[in-house]
């Protein structure tokens, strides 16, 4: 099994669940697309609760003393640990999670896709459909998705973010990397979970899909030349100088984008995309969701959660600059 997606200690499997078509990273257990929520609680391994504890330490091995402020988070069905937080901290649960989305499964129409854990319930999360869907040109649809995300060893508030694939290729688009981005809602561990607070701040998140795909639409219609596209590319993935031979290496990514954005890339040919800023997008997005990285989860958790995302988001900064 990959080092980010494990097995659950107790059942074994992958702890991630899908609804419809298997998800690109390939991994977890398919559910029907109605399955009930306790159903994916547990195939998504998120049938536990995160619980804390203070602290303890010893100077001798027989005497015990308690560090002030201080707790390590652990999961109560497999008693792992998770990480270290101050007694202000508050526990987002697995459970609150998914219960939101099952509350916008029920009233707004969203699908739940899919669920699951990175690094053994460090981080959780889940991606629902919106069920919105429109094309930048031709045939080439956009799909809105909400993902909604929390950490439980400290590093990462509770984010919900508006997200978009385009269906053609996977690719995942618009993962705004910015804490105050317009199409990010983040909430901190510092006050409970607040479902009708978060679903009234993504209520307006939603409503941009229609701007969101206006503006794919533009970088449809606009033509660049073999020199913006190696310029462009340059700037997300560097060369290295070499101070030997006092040269310049061009890098992995920057050939692999630019072969990607000539013709090789899913979907690079079609009418709208070859030659144009909507392209060089989809270039980048091809590489990172699909290419870069050691193995599959590591790329999944990169591509929406790391440096990979912070590339996605500058690119597209960048061609609608």
């Amino acid at each position: 099994m990959a080092h980010l997606i494990e097995n659950n200690a107790i059942t074994g499997k992958a702890e991630i669940a899908y609804a419809n078509a298997t998800p690109w990273h390939g991994l977890g257990q398919q559910l029907t697309p109605d399955a009930p929520i306790d159903v994916w609680r547990k195939e998504a391994g998120l049938d536990w609760e995160a619980k804390l504890s203070p602290i303890m330490f010893t100077w001798d091995g027989q005497n015990y003393s308690e560090m002030p402020n201080q707790n390590v988070i652990y999961r109560n069905d497999t008693n792992a640990p998770l990480g270290v937080v101050t007694n202000r901290y508050k526990v987002h649960q697995p459970a609150e999670v998914l219960e939101f989305f099952n509350t916008l499964v029920q009233s707004a129409g969203f699908t739940l896709e899919v669920a699951g854990a990175i690094k053994g319930g460090k981080r959780i999360w889940a991606l629902a459909n919106v069920n919105r869907e429109a094309v930048v040109l031709q045939d080439d649809a956009v799909r809105g998705y909400l993902l909604l995300s929390t950490s439980f060893d400290g590093t990462a508030a509770t984010i919900g973010q508006f997200t978009s694939i385009r269906v053609v290729c996977n690719n995942t688009l618009s993962m705004a990397d910015q804490e105050h981005a317009p199409s990010r809602v983040v909430l901190t561990h510092g006050a409970e979970f607040d479902q009708s607070l978060m679903r009234d701040r993504l209520g307006l998140v939603v409503s941009g899909f229609d701007g969101m795909m206006d503006k794919y639409r533009k970088l449809a219609r606009q033509g660049v030349s073999s020199e913006y596209a190696r310029e462009f590319t340059n700037n997300l993935f560097p060369a290295a100088y070499n101070q030997q031979t006092n040269t310049f290496k061009e890098s992995r990514g920057f050939k692999r984008v630019i072969e990607l954005f000539d013709g090789a890339g899913m979907g690079a040919n079609n009418y709208g995309v070859y030659g144009t800023k909507w392209g060089l997008l989809n270039a980048v997005t091809q590489y990172v969701d699909h290419e870069r990285g050691h193995n599959v989860d590591t790329r999944m958790n990169n591509a929406w959660f790391g440096n990979g995302n912070r590339v996605k988001s500058q690119a597209e900064e960048m061609l609608l600059a």
